[in-house]
């Protein structure tokens, strides 16, 4: 059975690296007492996928990981969240159709909110850098909301090097970058999510 969890990755958390993530949500998933169906082969490990990645840095408020497991709880994001590392939350959890795609072919849309904490005006380089990936562009408050088609060729890392580039700011330190939600778009909401 698929189970998609949803999850958090706030505070310190955010500077876990992506690679690191497979062997944190494994590793808590046993801790908690689930079962997880394995790979096959000479070095079988846990059958876990996740949406493109994210740098080291970056918070997310809603992503998905697909977890195979071979039996189903009503508590597993409870049972998660007691082994989960501080910063990880998982919010909910989603039981996909054995037919339905997989995150990586769901995951058309990136919604992210960025801003400078320099207060730098970068509407325009967001423009000239995604281009026509940018599906949305709005300023809300000091935030400025993107939303980004096909994630997994468009990293929001690639756009904080083109602003080091342009001399617009020094690194990542003069950057606040958020992905709030990664999936699909939903028209009637405007947003992006998973279903």
């Amino acid at each position: 059975m698929r189970a998609r969890l949803i999850y958090s990755k706030r505070g310190g958390a955010c500077f876990v690296p992506h690679i690191a993530l497979a062997q944190i949500f494994s590793r808590s998933a046993m801790r908690s007492g689930l079962k997880l169906i394995m790979t096959q082969g000479f070095s079988p490990r846990a059958k876990i996928s996740f949406a493109p990645e994210l740098p080291a840095g970056v918070v997310a408020f809603n992503e998905p990981v697909d977890m195979y497991v071979d039996d189903v709880h009503d508590d597993i994001a409870l049972l998660m969240n007691e082994s989960l590392p501080e910063g990880f939350h998982v919010s909910r959890v989603l039981f996909p159709e054995d037919d339905s795609p997989s995150l990586g072919k769901m995951c058309k849309y990136a919604e992210y909110l960025i801003r400078s904490t320099e207060g730098h005006d970068i509407n325009e380089h967001s423009r000239k850098f995604f281009g026509a990936s940018l599906f949305r562009l709005a300023k809300v408050d000091e935030w400025l909301r993107i939303i980004l088609t096909e994630p997994a060729q468009n990293p929001i890392g690639g756009f904080i090097k083109y602003l080091k580039n342009e001399n617009v700011i020094e690194g990542w330190h003069q950057m606040n970058i958020v992905r709030v939600s990664i999936g699909g778009y939903d028209s009637e909401g405007d947003c992006v999510c998973l279903k």
